[in-house]
């Protein structure tokens, strides 16, 4: 295997007769994965839950005394887990890359996957009732998918919802599907070959999920206006042609997901509503609230089996409640996961990652195949990170800046902080000064020299939303959206001042990396644009390569610019500045938010999917 740190020169080699033969084209090879993203979804069969956490499926063996919870076994996924669902011995996993995935659990320490479908557009659930499985697909509606033989599932029809289909229930020879911003669709699955819408039901809001049973369906949503009044909407759908409410229960702001069991609704509630909130539905016309377990991290998705709620909690993990009295509903077990990576440094054989809601986590991956967490502070919401000797800055959201000592990464210690006006997006370092990217309110300069008393110095008003910062003293580069490159000169660090600026044309500029002379702009739908800026004060562009959908980071590293163009990876040759051209890429599970590269290796903050980890290689055809 040969990594690539050097540019392509020819697209041809001559072999030892004088003859051409085409040369090596690089490939991008995953090369490790640390994917316990968001807890979305969750399952439970024979004696074991399966979870969805971000890129992978978790198994937890459930214990007969309540107290010895133990995980086991999982299984990597193509994207992040949206949804499951188990029958018998397979689980069926809607995988927001677009695809339903079945694993076979019939052994549940060693799952497997056995088949595979993929779709156009994202999947966000999943019900499975005898040889179909109905998927809802978002735009694409309703998939109905036979999985009589789970080694070969196939779609077998495809049936427009009118809207984006969300989630969906089947209850005999109906399903109920909630179709976001259109209420209910309710379609006839008697022949599943031939679906047949046979009514409907406007709510107000935007509707999230659907429990349908005993000839009526419990619908979920949030609010999309002040005016709507969001909250559980109970339904009798005996005749599914002519759905008729019989019963409303208000809620703050709205529930994502819903569980009915006899005579109580269990709702995954969010914002102010967050945590697990039990509804007593057994006169459909007047539901009455019994209680709730509130946290105020929002709740995803709720699965209820025996004495037991199994709460998917977001960047939380997974929470066990028992629900044995309504009123209570202690938790006795919980699993952690990571939340949403949005950033990252890697230095040495340690990855820092500024992962959101939970914080700074800090991972080994000294072996890229096997990276672990080996450290882990809580912040507020970690959006970029970079480390500087034994000091870890955090650009901290609307919580400004936190000075972390990594001097052993195993403990983690704040020893600083700053509060900013704005919200902190990302962070650069130089020497004894933190220049940081404050959202709304620009770039702020900052006196680190005593880590333990920050004080900022300087602030420079820029025209845009500050996403992004590079420095090369005297010079900050400053991605600022729709308002382009700033280039503020910090000579004087108590007086920046910007001295030129690139505003690209329809562009968004929301990455930027300088190298040399040359100032490197993921600008959104117009992909990399090349300025030379050996003249700062006038920027000119000398070259682009136009991304497929919209690049949002990028760095460079030798011959080649790393772009993190929304789901992709893509790798460009920019040997020469005026003629980028790509040479691999990669589709990743989630959002590349952030890429840093170290010795031909890319390390990808890949939002709800963890930490991905490539190294471009030469492959042989």
């Amino acid at each position: 295997m040969l990594f690539l740190g050097v540019s392509l020169s020819s697209a041809q080699t001559s072999n030892e007769t004088g003859e051409t033969s085409a040369s090596p084209r690089p490939v991008l090879k995953r090369l490790g994965r640390w994917g316990q993203g968001p807890v979305y979804a969750s399952a439970v069969s024979n004696g074991h839950v399966y979870f969805g956490s971000g890129g992978a499926v978790r198994v937890l063996a459930i214990p007969d005394d309540s107290l010895t919870w133990k995980e086991g076994a999982s299984i990597n996924t193509t994207g992040v887990v949206r949804d499951l669902d188990v029958q018998g011995n397979h689980l069926y996993a809607a995988d927001d890359s677009g695809a339903l995935i079945i694993i076979d659990v019939s052994d549940a320490e060693a799952p497997k996957e056995v088949g595979h479908v993929k779709f156009q557009d994202y999947v966000r659930a999943v019900f499975v009732q005898g040889d179909y499985a109905f998927v809802a697909a978002g735009w694409e509606g309703l998939l109905i998918v036979d999985v009589s033989d789970p080694r070969q599932p196939r779609v077998v029809q495809e049936h427009k919802t009118g809207n984006i289909a969300v989630d969906v229930h089947v209850t005999e020879s109906t399903a109920v599907v909630a179709n976001s911003y259109k209420g209910l669709k309710l379609i006839d699955v008697s022949d599943p070959l031939h679906p047949q819408d046979i009514g409907g039901y406007d709510i107000p809001g935007i509707v999230q999920g659907v429990y349908a049973t005993n000839g009526h369906a419990y619908v979920v949503g949030l609010e999309n206006s002040e005016d709507d009044d969001a909250g559980l909407t109970i339904l009798d759908i005996s005749d599914p042609g002519t759905p008729v409410q019989t019963g409303f229960h208000k809620m703050e702001y709205g529930a994502e997901r819903i569980w009915v069991e006899g005579s109580y609704a269990y709702l995954a509630g969010v914002a102010n509503d967050a945590g697990l909130i039990v509804i007593d539905v057994s006169d459909p016309a007047a539901p009455r609230w019994l209680g709730r377990y509130h946290n105020p991290t929002c709740s995803e998705s709720i699965t209820v089996s025996g004495s037991y709620a199994y709460l998917a909690h977001g960047d939380r993990g997974l929470e066990i409640i028992d629900i044995s009295d309504p009123a209570k509903l202690p938790i006795v077990n919980h699993h952690d996961a990571a939340g949403k990576v949005r950033g990252l440094h890697v230095v040495g054989s340690y990855a820092y990652l500024a992962n959101g809601y939970t914080g700074l986590r800090i991972l080994d991956v000294s072996d890229p195949g096997a990276a672990r967490e080996i450290g882990h502070l809580p912040t507020y919401r970690a959006l970029g990170v970079r480390v500087s000797g034994p000091l870890a800055f955090v650009a901290n959201d609307v919580d400004g800046l936190r000075i972390v000592d990594v001097s052993d990464p195993a403990s983690p210690k704040e020893v600083g902080h700053l509060d900013t006006p704005g919200d902190a997006t990302r962070v650069a370092v130089s020497d004894r000064r933190v220049y940081l990217a404050d959202g709304p309110s620009g770039l702020r300069v900052v006196d680190v020299s005593d880590p333990t008393a920050p004080r900022e110095i300087a602030a420079q008003d820029t025209p845009g939303y500050t996403y992004d910062v590079h420095v090369s003293e005297p010079l900050v580069f400053v991605a600022e959206g729709d308002s382009g490159l700033r280039i503020i000169d910090v000579s004087d660090p108590l007086a920046p001042r910007e001295i030129g600026h690139y505003v690209p044309d329809e562009g968004d500029v929301r990455g930027v990396d300088v190298v040399g002379s040359y100032a490197y702009l993921a600008a959104g739908r117009l992909g990399l644009v090349i300025l030379d800026v050996s003249d700062p004060r006038t920027p000119r562009k000398v070259g682009q390569f136009d991304a497929l959908h919209t690049a949002r980071t990028v760095q460079v590293s030798g011959s080649f610019a790393y772009i993190g163009d929304l789901k992709t990876l893509r790798v460009v040759d920019v040997s020469n500045p005026s003629v980028p051209r790509e040479v691999a890429s990669y589709t990743t599970p989630s959002y590349a938010e952030e890429v840093w590269v170290k010795d031909a290796t890319a390390f990808v903050a890949n939002f709800d999917a963890g930490l991905m980890i490539f190294g471009l290689e030469l492959q042989r055809d």
